[in-house]
């Protein structure tokens, strides 16, 4: 229950699926957790409720709000950056606006956040970024953005 007791995490993309998971573990052992969410409000507000820690609201495309959210948090022990996009479709046919925006959340913000974080972190914290196994290889046709930026993430 107190593996992480005292300690400080951030997750960015802490809402739903795998990012709510691992704020409800990190809470589970003893962690103080804030998470970011952008566009589930309910959901992060039902996790923040259901586990006690605390959802901000936090754009992971903008780059200044990345830094000022992980600035704003202090000292980290562990930041976890799982926030991500895919877009899906032909890639001749995809909005270049969309493109540079998953660009932006998959692989500009987790490199922002932790240079961020690694300014303040204690000796022995650690930085976690979520990738996925389609960096390596895309099962199906049209993600051919997402498998790049996971790509670029390895």
């Amino acid at each position: 229950m107190s593996a992480f007791k005292e300690k400080s995490v951030l997750v960015l993309g802490g809402s739903r699926g795998i990012g709510a998971a691992i704020v409800r573990r990190f809470v589970a052992d003893g962690a103080k957790v804030t998470f970011t969410y952008s566009g589930s409000p309910d959901a992060a507000h039902a996790l923040a409720q259901e586990t006690g820690s605390t959802a901000l609201q936090t754009d992971s495309s903008d780059r200044d709000a990345v830094i000022a959210r992980v600035r704003d948090s202090g000292p980290l022990d562990i930041l976890v950056v799982n926030a991500g996009i895919a877009i899906f479709g032909d890639a001749l046919e995809q909005d270049p606006d969309a493109i540079d925006r998953l660009f932006r959340i998959n692989v500009q913000s987790p490199y922002h956040a932790s240079v961020e974080a690694a300014r303040k972190m204690p000796e022995g914290g650690r930085i976690i970024v979520i990738g996925s196994v389609n960096g390596d290889r895309m099962p199906v046709p049209g993600m051919a953005s997402y498998a790049l930026s996971k790509s670029a993430l390895q």
